[in-house]
């Protein structure tokens, strides 16, 4: 093997290992209400983003069974907090995905998402 090869492959491998540590870095401590997975029923009125550091919430999404898309409202993109309540639409019963964005107490900007079924 050249040596080139060799150095670019360490630097690759130093690289994705650095990208890969500061992205868990900042997804630790987060949970979801209702949790990824979960199945909850239809009178389910609010969801929860919980995490262990202050997080600004910029905007949440939910996609619903019928293709339709929700902006789910909570407290404002200004505002830090450790847990964050949406206020949801009607559910009807299938699958639903959330999407979130904010931003880190340190700065950066943050997203996630989870999915959840509806049963009646």
């Amino acid at each position: 093997m050249k040596l080139h090869t060799i150095l670019t492959s360490a630097a690759l491998s130093v690289g994705l290992t650095l990208s890969a540590g500061a992205t868990l870095a900042h997804g630790k401590g987060m949970m979801t209400m209702p949790g990824n997975g979960q199945t909850v029923g239809a009178d389910t009125k609010v969801m929860h983003l919980m995490f262990k550091d202050p997080m600004k919430i910029t905007t949440v999404t939910m996609k619903a069974p019928d293709g339709k898309t929700y902006k789910i409202n909570g407290p404002a993109a200004n505002e830090a907090v450790k847990t964050w309540e949406g206020k949801l639409p009607e559910l009807a019963k299938g699958n639903y995905k959330v999407d979130w964005r904010g931003m880190s107490p340190d700065g950066h900007p943050m997203n996630g998402s989870f999915a959840f079924k509806v049963a009646n």
